[in-house]
């Protein structure tokens, strides 16, 4: 018996290595049939221009238009009228950083000869628009003939709605009865930061 374990020895080694070599090679054939793979690459390309669109709604009309029934009294008792503060309406959009300014389009067109002050008319940012507000504007602030910054950011904007309120000052001995208006031009620019 003692032979016939010896002789088992060896054969079992020899199988376990035929073995383990058809597993080895059993194990570099492929799971699945080989395909071809072919890649293409597509590189798109656009340009974002520099875009800025202002709109402007609201209406002013009726802003100096001052009623005798005890309103227009009042107002030149307190020695100004004001328009809802949301009168103008300023409706911004742009690609890129930008800046909101104001300045008069020319001055007061007045009854006669009479000649108001430009100064008469002050404007200010009534609601919180993206951005931030320059030189004061969230208070009244007069303008002039050169654009005054109101609003400003570092980056674009979509549909930034700004609510501009006017004010005009009253003198029951200078102001003559009539018809008065003036011009006040906004203008968005947009810019690199």
């Amino acid at each position: 018996m003692a032979s016939s374990s010896l002789l088992s020895e060896p054969a079992l080694g020899r199988r376990a290595r035929w073995i383990a070599a058809a597993c080895g090679l059993l194990s570099l054939l492929p799971s699945t049939p080989a395909r071809a793979e072919v890649l293409a690459r597509s590189t798109l390309f656009y340009t974002v221009p520099r875009l800025a669109q202002l709109q402007i709604t609201g209406d002013v009309s009726q802003l100096l238009t001052l009623s005798a029934d005890g309103s227009a009294e009042a107002s030149y008792e307190a020695g100004y009228v004001d328009s809802d503060p949301d009168a103008t309406v300023l409706t911004l959009d742009t690609t890129e950083a930008w800046d909101l300014s104001a300045r008069l389009s020319g001055d007061w067109v007045c009854p006669g000869t009479y000649d108001k002050d430009e100064n008469d008319l002050r404007i200010r940012i009534s609601n919180t628009p993206s951005g931030t507000i320059q030189n004061g504007a969230d208070s009244y602030v007069t303008l002039g003939g050169v654009d005054l910054m109101i609003l400003s950011d570092g980056a674009g904007t979509s549909n930034n709605t700004v609510d501009v309120q006017t004010q005009v000052s009253l003198d029951w001995a200078q102001d003559v009865p009539g018809a008065y208006s003036i011009g006040v031009t906004y203008t968005l620019v947009g810019h690199i930061p």
